[in-house]
């Protein structure tokens, strides 16, 4: 075997071992979030996202898991945005983009980011 062969080969293998990696870390679920156990069992939990939506699903999904079963039942809750404009400037911002994106053919500007959205939440289970 050449030493290009033998280069080619190893680099070869760790482009394929590179791949795999960042396709099975892609199918990994980061929807869980830390659930903290207080007085009088109560739980807390923060759900982290780019949407206000998929921030609450996210901690409510944990609370569901940390309930197993029984029925979450929501004692307080609150939403903090953390994004990197004002939350009704972001969306002037999309939509303009998204209307000169249409025109002139290009994309709009996406803004957001993974974490934009906290929603906090203290439950029971039931």
């Amino acid at each position: 075997m050449t030493v290009f062969n033998r280069t080619f080969n190893k680099t070869a293998t760790l482009t394929a071992m590179l791949a795999a990696v960042l396709a099975l870390s892609a199918c990994q679920s980061t929807n869980s979030s830390p659930v903290i156990q207080r007085a009088n069992s109560t739980f807390e939990t923060t759900g982290i996202a780019g949407t206000k939506i998929k921030a609450q699903q996210n901690a409510l999904d944990s609370a569901k898991n940390t309930c197993r079963g029984k029925q979450v039942i929501v004692v307080d809750d609150k939403v903090k945005y953390n994004g990197i404009v004002d939350e009704n400037m972001g969306r002037i911002i999309g939509q303009v983009g998204a209307v000169v994106g249409t025109i002139f053919g290009t994309g709009s500007p996406d803004l957001s980011r993974n974490d934009d959205y906290e929603y906090m939440i203290s439950f029971r289970c039931q």
